[in-house]
């Protein structure tokens, strides 16, 4: 069974944003959702083009199997996601975008 790459994708006004978020997402955030089943997690920051552009947080979740990632969805990422906008409400102006990928090959 395929491991599932989960990524969640902040898009924050600029660097100072970014930078609470950041503050928010790690340890606690991300260990949390460890606890919830994934394997590993890595923080990717694009880089920016330009000092207007935006700022963007890439959080990449493995789960072992779809299963793991289903469970949870189920029993975790609801208290999650409503802490995460509780400290980041749609008028601070971050957006979030979710992915999920079967990861077809790791070397």
């Amino acid at each position: 069974m395929p491991a599932l790459l989960y990524t969640v994708r902040a898009t924050c006004q600029d660097i100072q944003q970014r930078g609470r978020f950041l503050s928010w997402l790690t340890p606690s955030h991300v260990t949390e959702v460890m606890q919830g089943g994934a394997t590993s997690v890595r923080i990717v920051l694009p880089d920016r083009v330009g000092d207007t552009a935006p700022a963007v947080v890439e959080t990449q979740y493995v789960f072992p199997s779809r299963k793991a990632f289903a469970t949870y969805e189920r029993d975790h990422a609801p208290a999650l996601r409503a802490d995460g906008l509780k400290h980041f409400p749609p008028e601070s102006g971050i957006t979030f975008a979710r992915q999920v990928a079967e990861i077809a090959t790791e070397l």
